[in-house]
């Protein structure tokens, strides 16, 4: 029996088929086939979503064999990837044309198809998400037509499938528009919490791209600010021991060993929070693009993300800070807070309006069962729009009331698979079908 597991292990699935298209004639072929048999059909990248948007007991698509560049346009730099490549591999593929992704989150393991369809962003509010870099998209849809969608061809169909959820279609090339290479100066430091706190809308209207983590109930913060250099800008290593320490706490080894600990006993994680925050220090250094975005990740968690209007973030974090205070620390994990520029997509969390993102995290194996419930209940009250990849309790009501385009992509997804070949229970729920 062929078996799925996400990456944090949260979603488990036993789909009839797993099948692993070559060609658009071999993707034509297995739809027909998932039709005619009454099978849903899912598309996987990564599964690194924490959502079960992938589940199906049908037919799982894996498009690993749809990878690499098919064109390069040298005066709009545009490039068009086959929807399977992964971020991972995208700065050696665009390598020898000199060219970058303009922002990248800090996790680069998806596929290409994936992050876009689900909505993953890096920070900056001079960038927007990945989604709305795409300037066209080819895609297979439920009747076995390849249509290629843009803003001048399928308008209304590029729109929606450049963050579509997999739901209205397989896609199979991503058009995005990339720019010169460069590189960055990456310089991390430690801050009062507070001192952030309050400066950091600010600061991030004027730095290229500002983030910030957080252990709970900590009096620090562990601020990251990425400046964008010229390509030819020689490389400076960071100090090698602050960089194995920092990473080791915030994504690898120490997280992994210090969250275990806190999950087996609860009443130790204020004060290993405590040691990680006063273990962070500074460090810089001047990298290419893509090593000073990404991180490696090797620790399994869960995560809740909400896209916030800029006004909102000091009444929400202030009401984060609250929480830990009234209730005490319960996880083991920090909270890293990012920006984003407003941008056109139909179910873009930053659609029509600059956005803060606020993301929490969970060990897989903690003991802090309320914890997102209660970030949620502050997310929602100030307007927030949930990760599409990320754990979250809307459906299609709220979801409506959130995205002004929501009920236009549901509307143009019954008109293209009215039999629900592209559903799963869960996206039923969440698109009202």
């Amino acid at each position: 029996m062929s078996t799925f597991k996400n990456f944090a292990r949260t979603v488990h699935a036993h789909p009839a088929a797993i099948n692993r298209p070559r060609s658009v004639t071999e993707l034509s072929q297995y739809l027909q086939q998932a039709a005619a048999r009454h099978q849903p059909v899912r598309t996987v990248g990564a599964g690194h979503s924490f959502t079960p948007l992938v589940h199906t007991d049908g037919v799982l698509l894996n498009l690993d064999g749809f990878q690499g560049i098919e064109e390069v346009d040298a005066f709009t730099h545009e490039v068009l990837f086959r929807a399977g490549t992964r971020l991972w591999q995208v700065p050696a593929l665009l390598k020898p044309f000199h060219l970058a992704l303009e922002n990248m989150g800090d996790i680069d393991r998806q596929s290409i198809a994936g992050a876009i369809s689900t909505g993953t962003h890096g920070t900056g509010l001079k960038f927007t998400g990945l989604s709305a870099a795409v300037t066209g998209v080819q895609i297979m849809l439920a009747d076995g037509s390849h249509v290629r969608a843009s803003s001048q061809e399928n308008p209304e169909l590029f729109e929606a499938s450049r963050l579509g959820l997999g739901a209205l279609g397989v896609l199979t090339h991503v058009r995005m528009r990339c720019v010169p290479h460069f590189m960055i100066h990456a310089a991390e430091s430690i801050e009062p919490i507070g001192q952030i706190a309050e400066s950091f809308m600010d600061r991030a209207r004027h730095e290229d791209h500002l983030e910030f983590f957080w252990f709970p109930g900590t009096s620090k913060a562990q601020v990251k600010i990425n400046t964008r250099l010229d390509g030819q800008s020689p490389a400076k290593k960071p100090n090698p021991v602050a960089q194995w320490l920092n990473d080791e706490l915030l994504s690898n080894g120490a997280l992994q060993l210090l969250s275990s600990v806190s999950a087996a006993v609860p009443g130790s994680t204020a004060k290993l929070n405590a040691v990680a925050c006063a273990a962070l220090s500074d460090r810089s250094s001047i990298a290419p693009w893509n090593e000073a975005f990404t991180s490696p990740r090797r620790v399994r968690f869960t995560e809740m993300e909400y896209a916030l209007p800029l006004d909102a973030f000091a009444e929400a974090f202030t009401r984060v800070r609250g929480y830990f205070e009234r209730n005490g620390v319960e996880v083991f994990f920090p909270i890293e807070v990012r920006t984003a520029a407003a941008d056109s997509t139909w179910l873009g969390t930053a659609t029509g309006r600059d956005s803060v993102y606020i993301a929490v995290h969970r060990y897989i194996r903690d003991q802090a069962p309320g914890y997102f419930a209660a970030m949620e209940e502050i997310f929602r009250s100030l307007g927030g729009r949930p990760h599409w990849g990320k754990e979250h309790s809307l459906q299609a009501a709220e979801l409506a009331q959130l995205f002004p385009k929501f009920s236009d992509f549901t509307r143009l997804r019954e008109t293209l698979d009215p039999q629900g070949l592209f559903l799963n229970p869960y996206l039923r729920e969440l698109l009202g079908a």
